[in-house]
């Protein structure tokens, strides 16, 4: 038996006005959206929604803040962007330059150049020492970046609970920060949340400072004066095998230390029981 395929392609006349009905259903969408495109009010009416100013004021973007940048409806990547161009070297010299700040609408700037004033630099440099004593004045209590739990970090800073413990994470492996610039290097730390939880961080340096054991060096371990070339190895070893999980109490027991050498062992770095 022959197959047939031409039989497929063979349609009734009621098909095929049905066909021509939908080809032309087809055609006439596809040519109203290339000649009536999105106007800019409906693409305005479903961009940057939640960046609504909530009050207009003068301000100087080469000054501008995080509690500002909310309230002229700027969004954190916004604002992110900006501080990163600050840091930079960059500056705005006039109030037209608004309209390359990389990641602001036009919409957004236009809306916002009137508001613009552009201070000469010494007014800048004696305005931002005003501004970031008024910070101080707000930030009447502040924690100490090497001594805080997890509930007073949230309850100052106001930082969510995950960055809260990437930041004790990162202290407890590096064995504590050796300023308060060091929270930068913290995972998801991002340079609006630095700016915003600076004013209420202080740091204390710590003369008894421990090593941490997750990176000490070969020359850090004989620098203890307590373990020889041939157990240091051993311990880097054995460190990579535990994913740098270690204890004082097996460390003592393992290499046999005396009582004086796990007392400094102790003392010099922090390993927990």
């Amino acid at each position: 038996m022959q197959f047939d395929w031409k039989s497929y392609f063979i349609f009734t006349s009621k098909e095929q006005k049905g066909i021509i009905v939908l080809g032309c259903i087809l055609s006439l969408s596809l040519l109203l959206h290339y000649l009536l495109p999105a106007t800019s009010s409906n693409a305005d009416r479903f961009s940057n929604t939640k960046n609504k100013p909530k009050a207009l004021f003068y301000f100087d973007p080469n000054l501008l803040d995080s509690l500002q940048g909310f309230q002229l409806g700027l969004s954190r990547k916004q604002m992110t962007t900006l501080y990163h161009y600050r840091e930079k070297g960059g500056r705005f010299n006039k109030k037209e330059d608004l309209l390359k700040w990389y990641g602001l609408s036009e919409r957004q700037a236009n809306s916002l150049l009137p508001w613009v004033r552009i201070q000469t630099m010494d007014a800048a440099n004696y305005n931002k020492q005003n501004r970031l004593a008024s910070w101080g004045k707000h930030a009447s209590e502040k924690i100490d970046i090497n001594n805080t739990n997890a509930s007073r970090w949230i309850q100052i800073t106001g930082l969510p609970a995950y960055k809260v413990n990437r930041i004790l994470r990162y202290q407890k492996w590096t064995g504590g920060f050796t300023s308060i610039q060091g929270l930068k290097k913290v995972y998801g730390i991002t340079a609006f949340d630095f700016e915003m939880i600076r004013p209420y961080l202080k740091y204390q340096p710590n003369r008894s400072k421990k090593m941490a054991y997750q990176t000490m060096r070969f020359e850090d371990w004989m620098a203890l004066g307590i373990f020889d070339e041939r157990a240091v190895w051993t311990i880097l070893k054995l460190r990579k095998e535990k994913q740098g999980r270690l204890t004082w109490s097996e460390m003592v027991i393992q290499f046999d230390l005396t009582e004086s050498e796990a007392m400094v062992l102790k003392q010099k770095t922090n390993l927990s029981h």
